[in-house]
């Protein structure tokens, strides 16, 4: 017998089910504080997904109990469309399948695994399986179930219907391993972030405690229902296209391919593609050769294409942003900017929101008093784990933040707020919990919280200049009776009248000095500045269109 004979003994195919089971770690499954938050952050986004999708405004209740046997059992349910009784099963009970991964759409969970993820979790650590009710409107399917990881499929135990007059989705499991305490990557830090980015949500929060917290609306308007784009031509890499073409079913040639699932691609500027990498029109997309596609590919630049459209990207939106984080932190001086979209990688769109709030309830406060506090956000998400990866963390950090008149940052009562939106964000791993380091996403960051920062730059040499005038009056007025006092022994003139004449005159010289001073700060401020403040203030580098040959 060969070495290698008994190779098939050995040898067997594992799903992306039970591939997870072996590394849940990848998912966010780490340590029982993390683990804890993820899965109640898994349930939280794919609840507001559902409802914004159908333009509900997200009503959302989360409740932890905790077991005698010190475990959890969380319950999430929501007020979204819910989900017909026969796809129950399937969006529950089945890794990488649901309405999310083959779109190109907006949303805060983007690969199918996130919820299945949870109940895989949960029937491992505690053998258990998760309770899923949902409703349309009429009946409500009542389904137990587990996730056979090797078949990556639902083992339904027990299936019911219930006549219900609401319609949404509820979600109970049951967790070991796992612990909860407020902190700043506790499930209650998570769901207090998810109202911020999400001021059209109402989220209610009863803890083991049963301490209740209800995050209202904080504005009444919804958002427009996220929109499902086509990917952009510069987007894409030779292996996309292969696999895209091999599933165009609705396509019986190259050209039709080409001017159909991509944008900003008409039927002249397919043509003009394919004749430039030399590649038949009238081919089967299924049957396109991977060096086609790299000649495809490689054309793509040197063609005059219209900018990837943006109209899918849904931002917070400056006015609520604002109205959010007034009414969470109560800060001081707040600034919210929007930058316009963008592209990464050559075509992906992608838009920036950021935020500066200064003092009040802003930053952390710690035994060692007030901390600079970095919230990041990916599709309106808020992100808790490893920020020393994170683009957005990196991007905050690297600021000088002496040129916005604020010295020692980590050690100031200051809160950054980064939103990062794309249909496709680059997260740096399927626990999508830190931002890639690209240098497209890297340099919007750095424009969006630059920009927010030049208005607490003003807003502090404004209190700066405030507290100078306060003084320079102090002083004056400090000595004038006793200058009043001894005008009067020297001439008689009665020290009233003195002191009236004297502190009218102060009061005047002040003013003229406050206004020769102000005028002067805004002349500075409107002549220009120089280090990080002036490379986010132009916005040159926007273009209308994208590659081209002159």
């Amino acid at each position: 017998m060969g070495l290698g004979d008994d190779f098939g003994t050995k040898f067997r195919e594992v799903g992306v089910a039970e591939f997870f089971r072996k590394n849940l770690h990848m998912l966010g499954y780490s340590g029982p504080i993390k683990s804890f938050t993820t899965a109640i952050h898994e349930y939280v986004t794919n609840a507001i997904d559902a409802c914004e999708e159908y333009g509900i405004a997200p009503e959302i209740k989360v409740q932890i109990k905790e077991t005698k046997d010190g475990g959890f059992v969380v319950a999430v349910e929501d007020n979204g469309p819910g989900i017909p009784p026969e796809y129950v099963p399937k969006v529950f009970g089945s890794m990488l399948s649901g309405t999310k991964f083959h779109r190109y759409i907006q949303s805060r969970g983007q690969q199918g695994i996130g919820a299945a993820g949870v109940i895989l979790f949960s029937q491992m650590t505690t053998g258990k399986p998760t309770k899923v009710i949902s409703s349309t409107g009429q009946k409500a399917a009542v389904v137990f179930l587990k996730i056979d990881a090797d078949k990556n499929v639902a083992k339904v135990l027990d299936e019911s219907r219930v006549d219900v007059d609401w319609h949404g989705t509820k979600l109970v499991s049951e967790f070991q391993e796992v612990t909860y305490r407020r902190g700043e990557q506790s499930a209650y830090e998570y769901l207090r972030r998810t109202a911020i980015a999400n001021p059209h949500a109402k989220i209610t929060f009863i803890e083991p405690t049963k301490e209740k917290t209800v995050w209202k609306r904080s504005v009444t308007k919804t958002p427009a229902r996220p929109k499902e784009m086509l990917p952009h031509p510069l987007g894409v890499t030779p292996d996309d296209l292969v696999r895209m073409a091999s599933v165009a079913t609705n396509s019986k040639t190259l050209l039709h391919f080409l001017k159909t699932y991509f944008s900003r691609v008409s039927a002249n500027k397919a043509k003009e593609i394919l004749a430039k990498a030399k590649v038949e029109e009238n081919r089967e997309p299924a049957k396109l050769t991977y060096q086609e596609a790299v000649r495809i590919v490689a054309v793509f630049p040197k063609v005059k294409l219209l900018s990837p459209p943006t109209d899918g990207l849904i931002p917070i939106e400056e006015d609520s942003l604002t109205k959010s984080l007034e009414d969470t932190l109560k800060p001081e001086f707040l600034q919210v900017i929007t930058r316009k979209p963008t592209t990464y990688r050559g075509g992906i769109p992608f838009q920036i929101e950021a935020a500066v709030a200064y003092g009040g309830g802003a930053g952390r406060t710690s035994g060692d008093g007030d901390k600079l506090e970095i919230m990041r956000f990916a599709n309106k998400t808020p992100l808790l784990f490893d920020a020393g990866a994170c683009a957005i963390h990196q991007a905050v950090k690297d600021i000088n933040w002496k040129n916005y008149n604020i010295g020692d940052i980590d050690n100031a009562p200051v809160t950054v707020v980064v939103n990062l939106l794309s249909p496709y964000v680059p997260y740096m791993s399927a626990g999508k919990q830190a931002v890639a380091q690209d240098p497209d996403v890297v340099k919007e960051i750095r424009f969006a919280v630059m920009a927010a920062g030049r208005g607490v730059k003003k807003y502090m040499a404004g209190v700066r200049r405030e507290k100078l005038k306060q003084k320079r009056r102090s002083i004056f007025i400090r000595y004038a009776p006793e200058v009043a006092w001894a005008i009067n022994k020297i001439t008689g003139t009665p020290e009233e009248k003195v002191l009236k004449k004297l502190t009218d005159t102060i009061e005047h010289k002040v003013r003229l000095k406050n206004a020769k001073d102000d005028a002067d700060a805004e002349d500075a401020e409107n002549g220009g500045s120089s280090g990080d403040d002036a490379a986010g203030s132009d916005d040159a580098d926007d273009t209308e269109g994208f590659g081209g040959e002159d």
